[in-house]
């Protein structure tokens, strides 16, 4: 290849780099970006990093493989919204409604949760560690295989939620509602659980090493002995 054109090559490999990702139908891009308001809409793959969406109405739009990083979506309307493999890393959700949302597979590490609705949200894979989930409710979420590591949780609603497999080693959720709670196979080591109702909670084979349960509510049959 003639140096001419590896030149080329490498200025077109670098402009692809430098692009911001397309959304899959450009007018509904623009829509959002003129009324923060794009319900049902297709923004799959979109560039929204850093921008900010507070109070945006975004409620059953398809952001899958979007990038959010860094951006502002507090009290926005995310109910039903598609989220799967999006980037959301340092994303601030503060009051922000995902209610029923697919996150399966999303980044959502040191995101900002707190006062988050994300009942019967799908959380599967989801990278949610550091994450400030601080009154957030995730009452019948599902979190089979998530990572919780470090994540900050208090007075939070985890009712009938599913955290099989998931792994929230050294996770703060002291005085958290895990009434019901699958946590079969799940990660807990060294986590903070004082306070907190597991009361009807499946902990068949997790490993719950050094678990913190000081008030703690347990499951009919276990002591604190049993941990």
């Amino acid at each position: 290849m003639k140096i001419g054109q590896i030149a080329i090559a490498a200025l077109l490999s670098a402009t692809a780099i430098a692009t911001p990702a397309v959304a899959e139908n450009p007018a509904h891009l623009q829509q959002l970006l003129d009324t923060n308001e794009c319900q049902k809409c297709d923004l799959s793959g979109v560039n929204l990093a850093g921008r900010d969406l507070s109070g945006a109405n975004l409620k059953e739009a398809n952001l899958s493989g979007s990038n959010l990083e860094g951006a502002n979506l507090n009290e926005a309307s995310l109910i039903n919204a598609n989220l799967e493999n999006a980037t959301v890393r340092h994303t601030s959700f503060i009051a922000a409604r995902l209610h029923g949302a697919n996150l399966e597979n999303a980044d959502l590490t040191r995101s900002n949760l707190t006062l988050a609705g994300l009942v019967i949200a799908n959380l599967n894979g989801a990278n949610l560690s550091g994450v400030n989930l601080v009154g957030a409710n995730l009452e019948s979420a599902s979190l089979v295989g998530a990572n919780l590591n470090n994540a900050l949780q208090s007075v939070a609603n985890l009712h009938r939620v599913t955290l099989s497999e998931g792994n929230f080693h050294a996770t703060g959720i002291a005085g958290v509602n895990l009434r019901d709670a699958d946590l079969t196979h799940a990660n807990p080591t060294d986590a903070n659980l004082n306070w907190s109702d597991l009361s009807g909670a499946k902990l068949d084979r997790a490993d719950t090493r050094q678990v913190q349960l000081q008030g703690a509510n347990l499951p009919t049959g276990y002591t604190i002995s049993s941990f």
